[in-house]
């Protein structure tokens, strides 16, 4: 059993434990400067190298006293964004992380020394002094900041447009039931370059439509990207939410090559009837089994999700012996065939090249359809560069899961967007960690344990501040290597 005791009014409680061992286990709350957060520094040197926290000072309108100031607004935006890469995304962890040495060290502070961090209250206030000045000089800071960490101009440069959920639960400003989420919500929206860095964080009213600032966000973009690289080609992928005359206009005029899913419909399919029938044919050559279809679609839509409900179960309850899921994918035979055409839909003002992909299997024909402005490559190439798009959605779920974006609890609309760009920068900072650590592929809560969450030892001396770090940690390496190259 467990005991707390107390030897002396001004002693700290003693904890002790019998586990049978034949010597109890003494704990106590005595160590020292003992924090969990042993890489934290690696965000400093990361936020140093990008000059983040500097040039977002610089977004900010202060107005009060300098006399009177103890936080800078360069301090606060350390603070707030390094206890989110860390893991702390709600304010109100900071009423106990202010005093922890290495959160006060990582933003200047002396690790033993009296001065602490900012409270709770000194950050929301923080947070709800932005205006849409302030917000639109973060957004733009985003795109600065990747430009500036290339050290030459790419030659292709490859974004992904997305939106998501982010679900309230109170009477936030702006924030209204969405029919399509179904729950009151906010929806922003995020533009990434292809290897995850996030040029833009606009969060949208619960009510906008789902391209409804799009063309706006992606103009800023590409205007400031056009000014550093005149010469690199840009190209851009999204769903069929922004399959829009508004967007292809945009990118045409802007020389931006698109690769957007389109909806299906009548006259898309009937483009494809023969295209079908081609995958249909050979698929009962390979399998014998006959497939009875009308217009290209299986004449009775309830059987075709009858005998897809009956494989996902079999699979469901499958044991070991009879075969693993994944052995069941693999034995699956799919027909997949590509097929290009131009297109003219009602509100379009000229034909625009398709892609359509249709794929057979058991429960019949799935076919996709992709419009590109795009004049070179084959159907099948063009289809693969629009099917790069799924790996934005990991990054939403990086910032959703992991970095905690979707706590927008704030009263007005300008402090939520706020926090939505505050954990924007903080992932800015993980993936520069990733990028000179050699885990490009990690996602953050891979390198928030690996290289973030270190114990230490912390000990001030004269002369120097000492961190002791866990001897026996399994990413030295990966630590030691982001060290050196930030």
């Amino acid at each position: 059993m467990t005991q707390c005791k107390s030897s002396g009014s001004k002693e700290q409680g003693q904890m002790s434990l019998d586990l049978g061992l034949g010597k109890d286990i003494e704990a106590k709350f005595d160590g020292g400067l003992i924090s969990s957060d042993g890489g934290l520094l690696l965000l400093r040197k990361a936020d140093e190298k990008l000059e983040l926290s500097k040039l977002a000072g610089f977004c900010f309108r202060d107005s009060r006293r300098a006399d009177l100031v103890e936080h800078p607004i360069e301090r606060l935006f350390q603070q707030r964004t390094f206890a989110i890469a860390a893991g702390y995304e709600d304010c109100n962890d900071a009423a106990h992380l202010r005093f922890d040495p290495m959160h006060k060290l990582a933003s200047g502070l002396l690790p033993s020394g009296e001065k602490t961090l900012a409270s709770q209250p000194t950050l929301s206030r923080f947070e709800n002094a932005a205006d849409d000045v302030t917000l639109k000089a973060l957004q733009k800071l985003l795109v600065h900041t990747y430009i500036r960490a290339q050290k030459k101009a790419p030659k292709v440069l490859r974004l992904s447009m997305d939106t998501t959920c982010d679900e309230v639960h109170g009477y936030q400003q702006l924030s209204f039931y969405n029919g399509f989420y179904k729950t009151d919500c906010y929806v922003p929206l995020f533009i990434f370059t292809e290897d995850g860095f996030p040029l833009t964080a606009l969060l949208r009213p619960g009510n906008a439509g789902i391209f409804e600032g799009a063309v706006r966000m992606l103009r800023d973009v590409i205007s400031s990207i056009r000014l550093a690289w005149p010469k690199t080609r840009i190209e851009l992928t999204a769903d069929a939410a922004f399959a829009t005359r508004e967007v292809y206009h945009f990118c045409e005029e802007n020389a931006v090559t698109y690769y957007i899913c389109i909806k299906e419909n009548h006259a898309l399919t009937c483009k494809v009837k023969d295209l079908i029938a081609e995958c249909k044919k050979e698929y009962e050559q390979l399998t014998g089994q006959v497939h009875e279809l009308k217009h290209g679609r299986h004449m009775n839509s309830k059987e075709v999700y009858r005998l897809w409900r009956q494989k996902e179960e079999r699979l469901r309850f499958a044991s070991k012996q009879e075969g693993r899921m994944q052995e069941h994918f693999e034995e699956e035979l799919l027909v997949k065939r590509f097929y290009q055409f131009d297109y003219e839909a009602r509100q379009w003002p000229y034909p625009r090249r398709v892609i359509a992909r249709c794929q057979y299997g058991k429960s019949g024909p799935d076919i996709r359809f992709v419009v590109t402005n795009s004049k070179y490559g084959s159907a099948e190439a063009n289809y693969q560069k629009y099917c790069q798009r799924a790996q934005c959605e990991n990054w939403i779920k990086d910032l959703k899961n992991y970095l905690k974006c979707d706590r927008t609890s704030c009263q007005e609309f300008n402090a939520n967007q706020l926090r939505v760009l505050l954990h924007a920068f903080a992932c800015v900072l993980i993936w520069q960690i990733k990028r000179v650590a050699g885990l490009r592929h990690s996602t953050v809560e891979s390198v928030r344990l690996q290289l973030l969450k270190l114990g230490v030892l912390v000990k001030v001396t004269a002369r120097k501040v000492w961190l002791h770090l866990a001897s026996e940690h399994p990413w030295q390496r990966q630590f030691e290597t982001a060290w050196l190259n930030l």
